[in-house]
């Protein structure tokens, strides 16, 4: 929802998944079609199903991910490329277009990926690992072996990499397709993964507002008329709330969008210093609502911001901690004025957040959120 509506959190009220996106919050496909542009979209998971409001401004939405897969709804990396083109090739060629592809192998289980693409990850593919649980329950209890997170570890890279290719023929399609000659490539992930990372909760997402979960690859790549610099790395800290805005400045419509910022000076050299990024955490399953308000306000939360990372976790009662950006470590030594800054940044941003948001679901939604692990069985959102 922040890659599509140019906000964060507090700003466009999504808490988490299961919640349809707000029917009033501008989308950057409502924008893009109305000035003329064919929108077509096609994801890898239940989560971004067309019932939760991404479709809105898609002239077409595929969402076609209800075929069970071990108890998960989503579709592999391969096939979401394979409709991906179909998609493309149904489109007209007198009008720009416009294509979301979402793909979600990363998640675990990791068994996905082909023995080809494992085998140059995994040393013993008889004995990978591919459900999160046994590993989650050995490492909470320091009995992770180095084996276990070895396999693991690999079982998570060729997940990646199967990813990388399905996306590499996605793009060696579209330039069959004579797609790509004025063309903009975004790629973005939406959130990192905790593997065995020492003081986080083993094995997943949701818990952690930390760098494993917020660091997140941004590839901008343009051609023609959309042409960006080659291989220039921008290394301030930017936001996935800032992804739509750059789209619209990229294609010459008004760049202004939620509360984004337009990315293109980044890579040109003249941007302003970065502004405050902040993330929360949307786990752990069952706690109780937050008396102040808002959905996530008990949770890990984080602000980014001047080359440091400040956390905190008030359902744990933990005050905050800080980081450097660059190594993801704490500073040498004490630094209580910026803890002391970037804590009050984090606490207006706090202060501003939207209230607490009710929300039922059909037994469908329910159940493929579940089946991927965004919910426990029973678990109220």
């Amino acid at each position: 929802t922040s890659i599509m509506s140019g906000e964060d959190p507090h700003g466009h009220g999504v808490p988490r998944n299961g919640f349809p996106v707000p029917a009033d919050l501008p989308l950057l496909a409502e924008r893009l079609q109305a000035a003329g542009w064919q929108t077509r979209a096609v994801v890898g998971a239940s989560p971004l199903a067309a019932d939760m409001g991404l479709s809105r401004g898609f002239d077409a939405y595929d969402d076609r991910v209800g075929t069970r897969v071990r108890l998960r709804y989503e579709d592999s990396a391969d096939r979401v490329t394979r409709r991906a083109l179909a998609s493309v090739r149904a489109a007209r060629r007198d009008r720009p277009l416009f294509l979301f592809v979402h793909y979600f192998d990363p998640h675990s289980p990791w068994s996905s990926a082909p023995d080809d693409v494992q085998a140059r990850f995994v040393d013993d593919l008889g004995a990978a690992v591919e459900e999160p649980g046994p590993l989650i329950e050995a490492a909470r209890a320091g009995q992770l072996t180095e084996t276990q997170s070895r396999r693991a570890r690999g079982m998570y890279l060729a997940e990646v990499a199967w990813t990388d290719r399905a996306l590499g023929t996605l793009l060696d399609g579209l330039e069959a397709e004579g797609r790509m000659a004025d063309s903009l490539v975004v790629l973005a992930g939406d959130h990192g993964e905790a593997l065995d990372d020492p003081g986080l909760a083993p094995y997943g997402h949701g818990l952690d507002a930390d760098l494993a979960a917020i660091h997140v690859p941004l590839i901008v790549a343009g051609r023609g008329r959309f042409q960006t610099p080659e291989g220039r790395v921008v290394d301030q800290p930017v936001r996935l709330m800032d992804v739509a805005p750059t789209i619209l400045a990229r294609v010459g419509l008004d760049p202004h969008i939620g509360h984004g910022r337009d990315l293109g000076p980044t890579w040109s050299g003249v941007s302003e210093p970065a502004p405050p990024s902040f993330a929360e955490a949307t786990k752990p399953h069952g706690l109780s609502r937050s008396p102040d308000g808002w959905n996530n306000l008990l949770f890990d939360r984080s602000v980014a911001f001047d080359g440091y990372l400040l956390t905190r976790t008030p359902w744990r009662r933990e005050g905050p901690r800080l980081f450097r950006l660059a190594a993801g470590q704490p500073p040498a030594e004490p630094d209580p004025e910026r803890v002391a800054l970037l804590d009050g940044l984090l606490a207006r941003w706090d202060a501003a957040a939207p209230p607490w948001r009710d929300e039922t679901m059909d037994a469908g939604t329910r159940e493929a959120l579940e089946a991927l692990g965004y919910l426990e069985a029973g678990q109220t959102p």
